[in-house]
């Protein structure tokens, strides 16, 4: 099945939002929590700045409303400390409620840093369109970021085609410190470049093989797999495909294989991205919640999945439940709006490519 990517939007409309509301006055937070339940979202909640602190440990919301003058940390202290040392969280909505109508004050607010500025007493339908607003702006940031992320990594393999073996060694080589192995494929399934990674991969003979024919799959049935990926591939212009390499020993290999467009060749492409899974690099827990607005929870499973581990041994590993890692692993789902386990693993070794052949 190709991997097919729909709108950020659609997807992120489709699960419940998560939203910290921070107020010291308890009947106005009770209040305000009702309002906001009510109108489908979860909500956390905190009675000043260090109790929201410690609330941001553990979750990442996808907004937060917040009350100016508090005991202990006020709202403009809060979110300095939050720009200045939670760069994760800068894409994460900041909405002020304050009793301060003046003019000034809501410039104030603002030109600190705040998304937006409600004065008290709460307008319920305001606050409402205010939120709807701003995480749909959020969401349309995003889903332009990824696409275009996902646009210029295949510039980047496709110039680093067009302009020879110099590119081609130093998208190699950049590929080769995150362990992930490159193999450029002819129509005819021949390979025309593979890197360091590629050919360790494929020379261990455990999984995948080089031969003059082209990439082979030891199994039967990956071998089966790997020809229909990349005829599919080769026949439609635009698709990726995502399989698992079954190996004798350590987990399966990934995968991934899309149609690639070499510039002033008339004959079709594919570039197939290998990832063995017990020496994959680790893939940064920040990097991954800003790109898909996880929660570090979400983002460490993430990570795991991508270094090939089962939900049972990450399960273990975290200390937590089945039903808690299945709970995360929907969550990464509707997040990165994808539905198979392979196509989420395929979207995030993707996406932490490196973007310049530079580094």
């Amino acid at each position: 099945m190709s991997v097919h990517r729909s709108s950020m939007t659609d997807a992120a409309s489709s699960r419940q939002r998560t939203i910290l509301c921070v107020e010291d006055e308890p009947d106005l937070r009770s209040d305000i929590v009702e309002e906001l339940v009510s109108a489908g979202y979860r909500v956390i909640e905190a009675g000043n700045g260090r109790e929201a602190l410690i609330k941001l440990e553990d979750i990442r919301p996808d907004a937060i409303l917040c009350d100016i003058t508090m005991p202990e940390l006020g709202g403009y202290e809060l979110m300095a400390k939050l720009r200045a040392e939670r760069p994760e969280l800068a894409e994460v909505p900041f909405i002020f409620l304050t009793a301060l109508a003046d003019k000034a004050e809501v410039l104030n607010g603002k030109n600190a840093g705040a998304d937006d500025y409600l004065v008290k007493p709460v307008d319920y339908d305001d606050l409402l369109a205010t939120l709807k607003a701003r995480l749909r702006l959020v969401d349309r940031i995003r889903d332009a970021f990824l696409a275009d992320l996902q646009r210029q990594q295949q510039r980047m393999i496709e110039e680093a085609v067009r302009d020879g073996e110099v590119a081609l060694a130093a998208l190699a080589a950049a590929l080769d410190r995150l362990s992930i192995g490159i193999f450029l494929l002819e129509e005819t399934g021949e390979v025309r470049m593979a890197n360091e990674a590629g050919r360790q991969l494929a020379g261990k003979g455990d999984g995948l093989s080089l031969t003059p024919t082209g990439l082979l799959a030891r199994s039967s049935a990956s071998s089966q797999s790997l020809r229909a990926a990349l005829a599919t591939v080769l026949r439609d212009a635009g698709t990726s495909q995502t399989l698992a390499v079954a190996r004798d020993e350590g987990h399966p290999l990934i995968l991934q294989i899309s149609s690639l467009s070499v510039p002033g060749s008339n004959a079709r492409h594919a570039i197939a991205l290998a990832v063995d899974p017990d020496r994959q690099a680790d893939i940064s827990t920040e990097l991954l919640a800003s790109l898909f607005g996880c929660t570090s929870a979400e983002a460490r499973l993430a990570a795991a999945l991508v270094a090939g581990k089962r939900l049972e041994e990450i399960g273990e590993e975290f200390g937590v439940k089945q039903t808690t890692i299945t709970f995360h692993l929907q969550n990464l789902f509707q997040k990165t709006h994808t539905n198979r386990q392979a196509d989420l693993v395929a979207l995030l070794i993707r996406a932490t490519l490196p973007l310049s052949l530079s580094h």
